[in-house]
């Protein structure tokens, strides 16, 4: 009988554990859709702009980590031969623009938005980024396209692009 007991406490406080972590999840998932709100306001559709499960975002996630050397402080550039890196001081954001459709044509790639302190990667199309950079830019946050094997990172006052033949 007080084996029962315990076993139904314990039963209780499993499912009690269950029910914080899910609403945690969805606290972080909601904030997460704020910002996708924040950085593309006007987004009409969720074809161009969508959350991604947090089962494909950690896909997405190692697949940048594989395709590009990182370290400790985030990419190891000096390890990537087709980089360029442009100051903040800099009209950076029409140069950047030139850059990536001059070297890649970029048309419909798609593009993930990958912040390390989050557990969800927001998909849109690069173009997109590149006429919202300003607003994407952050710290500890990755501009990463599979398609034309691209990452940009926001390093400091620079903002770093590099980019796989």
């Amino acid at each position: 009988m007080l084996k029962d007991k315990k076993e139904r406490l314990k039963e209780l406080l499993d499912k009690q554990k269950q029910k914080r972590i899910k609403e945690e999840e969805k606290n972080v998932y909601e904030t997460v859709l704020e910002e996708v709100n924040e950085l593309f306001p006007n987004t009409d559709s969720e074809e161009e702009v969508e959350i991604l499960s947090k089962e494909d975002s950690k896909k997405i996630t190692d697949e940048l980590f594989k395709k590009f050397p990182f370290c400790s402080s985030g990419i190891e550039w000096t390890h990537m031969f087709y980089k360029t890196i442009f100051s903040n001081f800099v009209d950076y954001e029409g140069a950047l623009a030139e850059l990536v459709i001059k070297n890649h044509k970029v048309s419909n790639e798609i593009c993930y938005i990958i912040d390390l302190n989050s557990q969800y990667v927001i998909k849109t199309k690069l173009i997109r980024i590149l006429h919202s950079v300003e607003e994407v830019r952050n710290w500890d946050r990755y501009i990463y396209s599979p398609q034309i094997n691209l990452v940009i990172e926001f390093s400091s006052n620079d903002i770093a692009v590099g980019w796989k033949k």
